[in-house]
Formats: C-alpha cells, structure tokens, sequence
C-alpha cells in the first residue's frame, strides 16, 4: 500500500498529452490551446465612436464657453463617411461607427443640447474624449492567446473577433468504463435479491463528462473471466483510459489484476492508503492507463477525484492542483487512525472563515451522503476522531 503522493506522482509521470486536433471555435470550449494565436488585425481596425452623440473638433470647445456647432452629417455603424469634418462642424454619429477624418473627440448626445441645426456645447470637450483608437485592443501581429489557455465562451468571442473560425486544441480521451457485478442491475429494473441497481456507471458517466473527456460504456459486466477479459482488451483497443469498477479487489470473483497481469499490462500499484477509496488499481498497457476503482460509490467517487481526474487533465494539457483551505469542523467527525482520510461535508463560509458541518455516515456505500455534501475534510493518517472547532485541512469537490 502506497502513499497519495507517491500514487499521484506515478500517474502523472506515466501520462502525456495526447496529440492535437483542428476544430471549430463552437468545438473548442473547455479543451486547451495547442497553438499560439496572433492578430491577424488591428482591433478596432478603424477609430471608432464609444458613445452615440457627436464627433467634433476638441478645439472648437473651450472652458466655460458656449460653443455652438452645425450639424452636417450622420455617420452609422458599418458605414463609411467619405466627408473630413471641418471646424466648427459636427457629424451626429453612432456607437462603433468609425471616426470621420478630421473628428477627434465625441461629445455623448446627453451632454448636448440643440437649437434648430446647431449643436449647442458648454464646456471644453476633451482630445480622444469617447473615441476607442486603431488598435488599441491589440495590433496585428500581436499575440492575442498563448498555448495552453483553457477555451472559455470569452476566447470563442474573442477568437472570433480575430477571425478564427476554427483552432487546434490537445484532444480529449475517451475513457472506456467496465462495471462488473453479478449483483447489478439497470437503474429501470426492480431490485431483485440480492441484486442492487448500476450507480457506478451513472456517477462515472458524469464525472467524466464534467471533467471534460468522452466515455465509451461498455455495459455491465458480469464477472466472468473470459467474458471481462474480451471487454478489457476491447476497452484498450478503444479508449485512451479504461476504468473498471470492482473486480480489483480480494475476493473470490474478483479478476481484473489477474487479466491485466495475463495481457501483458504493468501494474504500477494496486493499493493506496487513502480512506475511502483504498484498492485502487493503476497500470499501463501499450501507452494506454487503466483505472481499477473501488466498487463502493463512495470510494469510486473518491478514487476518480483523487487520481483519475489529475491524469484526464494533464493528457489535455489542463493545469490541475487540489486547492486545500484551512477549516474549523462545527461538528465531531469519527475516523479510524491508519489511513489519509476523507470526510465529506457541508462546507459554509462565514464571517471569512470556512467551516464544516457534519452531513451523515460516512460508509463508502451512502452516495446520500456525498449528495449532502459540498467538500471534504482531510485527516491526517496518524489521526482519529476530529473533535468540535478544530482546524483541519480540506476542499470543495465538483463544481
């Protein structure tokens, strides 16, 4: 049994980023930028008017002196004016419309007043007033996004802006999922004895698909050697990951170390002194990672954001680290002095501080538990019970 640490080191250093791919910017959200971004224009590629009101000449207009102005032209948005304006002129013009020639400033129509065709001004109108220059959000040539940035819906806007209909991003794995059990069951059936319904593959569905990667579920599985030893050679010929849930445990129908060990696939560690979430499976095959999770939902859920998530990132080219806070329990918490533990929780902020509130039993079969909570605790492995206003170590989990 290993350490996180050294679980967490193993898997990072095993896993790359998988090879890029071209798609459209409508494609790109919440994958990674493989490729440096410039320019190809000056934005705004004209002068243009931050305001509806007037284009005028700021030395037309003087301190605490009525100015008056004739009104000669009106210039839209996404139309030329071919006029210069000339002194003591104004063009009534409109937001983002480009800046005749001549025009250094824009009075907003508010602070203006009019009689017949003349435009009345009271005070001095500042060079540059209103007016958003040539380039002044970048230049062409410029670099607008580097390599590695996150696509969120503010870089699909401003990637268009540019004129990128589509880019390179790293690709997402496929993540193939063996649920093996004899005792499960479809969620639409009706529990039988001894049977209990498939929740696994429904929380490892949308873990995945909230970490951002695809899922090629392979059903349920039963545990028979042959039959799960097709499915996990299929799962490998198919995905960049595989995860199995259950099956890599101690007992006697449980299979998958067994078959991993028979295809030729280097187990790296089979146990990690985590708690809950302890025999947790990591091994190699052709470049490709194989996950053996606990069979307990909440140990599965545990082991995906423990371990599986960081490697999904990081063949994306996603940064990943766990952001821990320090927090003071509102309650006693039980634990057992042997294992690195994880206590989910109810975590609120107050006055500035975080603190945690007990939300039920933790035993690694409740997700009704985990559905009440909002982060964990972490406790030490040489610590028991956390009692009442201590201050531990923990996390918000999802999003």
């Amino acid at each position: 049994m290993i350490k996180i640490n050294e679980a967490l080191d193993i898997i990072t250093n095993e896993i790359k980023c998988l090879e890029t791919q071209t798609v459209n910017i409508l494609s790109s959200l919440g994958k990674v930028l493989a490729e440096d971004i410039y320019s190809k224009d000056d934005l705004p590629p004209f002068n243009k008017s931050a305001m509806d009101g007037y284009a005028i000449k700021s030395k037309d207009t003087k301190h605490d002196v009525v100015t008056e102005l004739e009104i000669k032209e009106m210039v839209r948005a996404g139309i030329y004016c071919e006029k210069e304006l000339k002194s003591k002129e104004a063009f009534k013009i409109m937001t983002g419309a480009q800046v005749p020639e001549g025009a250094d400033a824009v009075i907003q129509i508010e602070k203006t007043t009019m009689d017949g065709d003349k435009l009345i001004l009271s005070d001095f109108v500042k060079k540059g007033c209103n007016i958003i220059k040539k380039g002044e959000e970048i230049k062409k040539g410029q670099i607008a996004m580097k390599k590695g940035k996150v696509i969120r819906p503010a870089e699909i806007g401003f990637l268009s802006s540019l004129g990128y209909s589509e880019i390179k991003v790293y690709k997402a794995p496929t993540i193939a999922l063996l649920i093996t059990g004899d005792e499960l069951v479809d969620i639409n059936e009706e529990i039988g004895k001894g049977k209990i319904r498939n929740s696994n593959e429904y929380s490892l569905t949308a873990l995945i698909n909230d970490s951002g990667a695809n899922v090629l579920s392979l059903g349920i599985i039963p545990d028979n050697p042959k039959i799960l030893k097709e499915k996990i050679e299929s799962a490998f010929e198919n995905a960049d990951i595989v995860i199995s849930s259950g099956g890599a445990s101690v007992g006697d129908y449980d299979f998958v170390e067994d078959i991993l060990r028979e295809i030729g696939a280097d187990i790296k560690f089979e146990k990690v002194a985590i708690k809950p979430g302890k025999p947790v499976v990591f091994a190699t095959y052709k470049e490709k990672i194989f996950f053996g999770l606990p069979g307990n939902p909440l140990s599965i859920i545990t082991a995906f954001e423990q371990f599986v998530k960081p490697a999904i990132y990081k063949m994306m080219g996603k940064e990943f680290s766990f952001k821990e806070i320090d927090i003071i329990t509102r309650d006693k918490f039980k634990g057992k002095v042997g294992r690195l533990k994880h206590i989910y929780a109810n975590i609120i902020k107050e006055n500035g501080k975080y603190y945690a509130y007990d939300v039920g039993m933790q035993c690694s079969n409740h997700l009704m538990t985990i559905s009440n909570a909002n982060g964990i605790i972490i406790v030490p492995a040489e610590r028991g019970d956390v009692e009442k206003g201590e201050i531990v170590s923990g996390r918000f989990i999802f999003k």
